[in-house]
Order: structure tokens, then sequence, then C-alpha cells
């Protein structure tokens, strides 16, 4: 990314400017027709600039950014260019790397409020069980390492349990050079690293004196993600759920150090 980590405290056009020149790596900076007024590059370093600032509201941050840039189009143009990167987005939020060891775990997404769930006609989603309670929804099941990077992701409905998903996650174990994947108890399996029951008669690997540190990292990833509006039930369509998913994933790595 640069020199510094991606902080607010460095300002707004220092940000992204980082963001933009990591951006360039992954899409065009060249305008495709006349009628453009910004790159697909400069368009999402732009949308991933609000959530290192943890701005909560994307349409009165794009007009934050208008004041400094007129030429910029309305929040609708942009957010509309950028459901068609979708796909490109995805295939780069995750890439193949080496990992020793990973952290696994899911937290709820949900599309309405519970009383609302009978009526809710959100494509895919289902009642499932969080730590919190009953929620409509998604779950966000992802890998992190012991640095705090998202290394993988997948958003599935929330009735599926946690293991099922895992299964899919594993799917690229290879890719990421066979790590060791530590869980909770929700991931009681073999080929797991988890807290042994007491009545468990093999060893799960899970050691008191390590383990439990780990498994905060991914709490406290999890935190960050609400605190960048992952979790805001303003979401209509499954694309804009997605799409809300990959940048807080993006902005979240790329500020890592």
């Amino acid at each position: 990314m640069g020199r510094y980590r991606l902080h607010h405290s460095l300002g707004r056009r220092t940000v992204i400017r980082q963001l933009h020149r990591w951006a360039k790596r992954h899409f065009s900076d060249h305008k495709r027709f006349k009628h453009q007024k910004l790159s697909d590059a400069l368009l999402v370093a732009l949308l991933l600039s609000r959530l290192v600032f943890k701005h909560p509201f994307p349409s009165i941050w794009w007009q934050i950014l208008r004041e400094d840039r007129s030429g910029l189009p309305s929040y609708t143009q942009a957010y509309t260019r950028g459901l068609r990167l979708l796909e490109r987005l995805e295939a780069i939020v995750s890439p193949p790397k080496w990992c020793g060891e990973v952290i696994i775990d899911s937290m709820p997404l949900p599309v309405c409020r519970p009383k609302r769930g009978k009526r809710c006609a959100f494509p895919g989603a289902r009642w499932g069980f969080g730590t919190q309670g009953d929620v409509y929804g998604y779950k966000l099941h992802a890998w992190v390492t012991p640095e705090g990077e998202i290394v993988q992701y997948l958003l599935k409905p929330a009735n599926l349990h946690d293991t099922t998903v895992s299964y899919e996650l594993n799917r690229r174990w290879p890719e990421f050079g066979g790590p060791k994947i530590i869980g909770d108890k929700g991931y009681c399996c073999l080929g797991y690293v988890f807290p042994p029951k007491k009545n468990s008669r093999y060893d799960t690997g899970w050691r008191e004196d390590r383990h439990p540190k780990l498994r905060k990292r991914i709490e406290t990833v999890f935190s960050q993600l609400v605190e960048a509006q992952i979790r805001s039930v303003q979401t209509k369509t499954l694309a804009s759920l997605r799409f809300r998913v990959v940048l807080a994933v993006l902005a979240h790595n790329l500020a890592q150090p």
C-alpha cells in the first residue's frame, strides 16, 4: 500500500491517494467513454475511503467528496457503476497466499428486524441463530490470520451450520498452504483445532496457553467490520449485500500494517 498504514489521521487526500495507487493495479485508470466522470480505479478508491474513515452513511460521505471534487457523478451513478465491478472485487479480495494457521468463525448479517422476518422478501434469507439470539438473514463465514487479515470468506444463509460452510471454505485449503484451522466448539470435528468437551477422548490440538488469544483476534476483526456498518439492515438486494461485504473486507485488509 505504501509507507504508512491507512488511517483517518493521514487526512482524506492522502488516504484516497494511497487507495488509488492500489486500485490502479487491478482496475483501469482510464475513462472508457467520454461521458464518464471518473475511472474505475478512482471510483473504487473513493468508495473504500468511507470505510477507512468509518463514516456510517455512504450518500453523505459522497456529498463530502463532491465538495472537494466538483466533477464527481451522483452517488446513485457511482453506486450503480460499483455494482458492475462486484465480481472483479470479489475475485481480488482473497488471493492465494501461504498461511501457517487461520482462525475460522461466523457472524450474523441480518437483513431486517426479527419482528419483520415473516414479511421480509429478501432473496435467500433464512432464520438462524447467533450468539445474540435469532437472526433473519445471512452469515459471514471467514478465515482470519493471527495478524488480523481476512484471507477468504463466504456469505451464506443464516440457517446453515458453521461446519457445513467450513467444508466449502476448505476447498481452497491447498491454495493457502494447508494451514491449521482453529475454531470454537461449533467446529467440533476432525481436521480442526477446537476446545475439547468434557467427554472428548482424543487430543483436539487445543492449547490453553495460546489458542484463546488467537480466537480473540477474529472477534476483534468482526467488531471492526461492524464499525464499518457491515451489519446495516438497509440492504434490499443480495448484490448490494455482497457489495457492502466485499468493500468492508477490502478496506479492512488494506488498513492492516
